[in-house]
This record gives structure tokens, sequence and C-alpha cells, in this order.
């Protein structure tokens, strides 16, 4: 089973979603417990992981909230449902792509997007709405049930907003 792990890291000041998303790889292939013999999650989380993968572009439509979506299903009513057939995916490719571009997102569509790829927007500075939508149910915690870490093991806070990154990592168990 695939799961969505929420990571939280600090970085030196002017650093890049390319070093977030490497740094965040590094410590979690390092770490037993995440994907080895045991140690900060007890026992081994998951038996395989990658940055972003089947949420890769959860952050940015996280920023650009309900109108990508809504453009889709407008254009594409066959959209308006949990599973997509790959077939229906590659027909609209192009156009999804545009109209990711339009509403504010950056490469290809997260529709587009392979489950074992990274993309820029996979790792991000803390927004407060990032944090709202994404961070804030986990406040006071470093950890939290294969769901959130902070690599640092502070206690989430608001004050992580714009000082802190938000990786996105795909973990199969």
């Amino acid at each position: 089973m695939h799961s969505l792990l929420l990571v939280t890291i600090a970085l030196p000041q002017g650093a890049t979603s390319q070093e977030a998303r490497r740094k965040v790889h590094d410590a979690l292939m390092n770490d037993n417990s995440f994907c080895g013999d045991g140690g900060r999650f007890g026992g081994p989380l998951c038996d395989w992981f990658v940055i972003g993968g089947r949420w890769s572009g959860l952050l940015a439509k996280t920023l650009i909230g309900t109108a990508y979506k809504d453009a889709v299903i407008a254009k594409f009513p066959d959209f308006d449902r949990e599973w997509l057939p790959q077939s229906l995916i590659e027909r609209h490719g192009q156009d999804l792509d545009a109209l990711w571009r339009e509403h504010g997102g950056t490469g290809p569509s997260p529709y587009n997007r392979s489950g074992y790829d990274d993309f820029e927007d996979d790792a991000m500075v803390i927004t407060l709405r990032l944090y709202e939508a994404l961070l804030s149910k986990y406040r006071g915690e470093n950890a939290s049930s294969g769901e959130f870490v902070d690599l640092e093991y502070d206690s989430l806070k608001p004050d992580f907003v714009g000082r802190k990154w938000l990786v996105v990592v795909d973990y199969h168990n």
C-alpha cells in the first residue's frame, strides 16, 4: 500500500527545492526505522519510497486550490471520478498540462507525472496555506505514525512557516 509522508526540514537561507528533496531522500534512506531495520519509527515503516511519487504536485495543488480541478472537470467531465484510466489521461495530456500552467502550476500536470519521479514543486518552503491545509493537525508533534515527521525532531508550530521546507514522500509498505 502506498502512503503519503509529509516531511519538514530546516535548510540554510537560499536553499533550493532540489537540495531539500535530496536531503530528505538521503536522511530517510539512512534512517533504518524508515526503510531498514528499526530506530526512530520502532520498526521499518516501508520497504521503498520516492520523493513525490503518487503525491507529486500535492503542494502546488494545495496552493492553487480547487481552480485547476474545477477547470479540468469543466473541460473533461470524465475526470470527475476517483479512478481514471491511463488512456484518458494520455488522450488529454497536453490540455491537462496547459490548464495546469494556466492556473500557476509548473512542469507537467499532476495527472501526467510518473509515480516514480519527483519535481521541483515536491518541496517548498512552508507557507501559511500549506501549514493550515496539510500540517496544522500535527501541531505539537515531531512525528505522527507515518503521516508526518520533522527531521530535526522539532515539534510542529506555526513558526515553521517561512522557516522550514515541506517535502512530499510516497512510501510503500
